[in-house]
């Protein structure tokens, strides 16, 4: 994720600018000593999270909020002070941090605001482009660049040729919109594009360094489709 720091106290700035390199979800693109400032670059840059301060001069959090309604991306306030908790909350902020900000308290609203980006994705499909909902923009990719599917729970992960994507979805869906012709399920949490399969050793498909099992319910089933001779 995009983020940015809005925060006139330079040793908070530096603080979550040294806990954001700790999260390989989160990039730093750009920090602010000022909200005014930060309103125009915002403008012209998609973010997906600001690490925002409540109380600065010229514009408090909450006015920030407010002056940008509708075109906001998600926000984890940072302050000093407990009172504004509830106020926060009626912005529908992801995260409340009190300063002095913990790194375990910082990760918990990192981890939170994760689970809410993934859930918002969500996947579509026409005839061989699949469309992907990601918060506000739409992804467009060729279908053939999707070589592997992995379910965990309610999402599953895309593995394409560029980067990896999570969606919010199930396998039985995955399995349903995935042709047959060019697709096949090895494994309960797993569906692999047939020319993506390289090498298999020990019933196990080696997927660059990623190892994909052949479940037992799929292994006759794969074999017989791969023309094993």
């Amino acid at each position: 994720m995009k983020c940015v720091i809005i925060d006139d106290d330079k040793m908070s700035r530096n603080v979550l600018e040294h806990y954001i390199s700790k999260h390989s979800e989160l990039v730093l693109v750009k920090q602010f000593d000022n909200p005014i400032d930060a309103v125009s670059f915002l403008k012209l840059n998609k973010i997906d999270l600001i690490f925002l301060d409540v109380e600065m001069p010229q514009m408090t959090g909450m006015e920030f909020i407010a002056y940008l309604a509708g075109n906001l991306p998600k926000v984890i306030f940072t302050t000093s002070h407990t009172q504004f908790a509830i106020e926060a909350f009626k912005y529908n902020v992801s995260g409340y941090l009190v300063k002095p900000v913990k790194f375990d308290q910082f990760s918990l609203a990192v981890k939170k605001v994760l689970s809410e980006s993934n859930s918002e994705r969500t996947v579509d499909f026409e005839d061989n482009v699949v469309f992907i909902k990601e918060g506000k923009s739409i992804i467009k990719l060729d279908r053939s660049d999707i070589k592997l599917i992995e379910c965990d729970g309610d999402y599953v992960t895309l593995f394409a040729k560029d980067r990896n994507y999570v969606v919010h979805t199930t396998m039985k869906s995955m399995e349903s919109r995935f042709s047959n012709s060019e697709y096949i399920r090895v494994h309960r949490s797993f569906i692999i594009r047939l020319d993506a399969i390289v090498d298999i050793e020990d019933d196990t498909i080696a997927f660059g360094e990623k190892l994909v099992p052949i479940g037992k319910t799929y292994k006759k089933d794969v074999y017989k489709r791969l023309n094993i001779m």
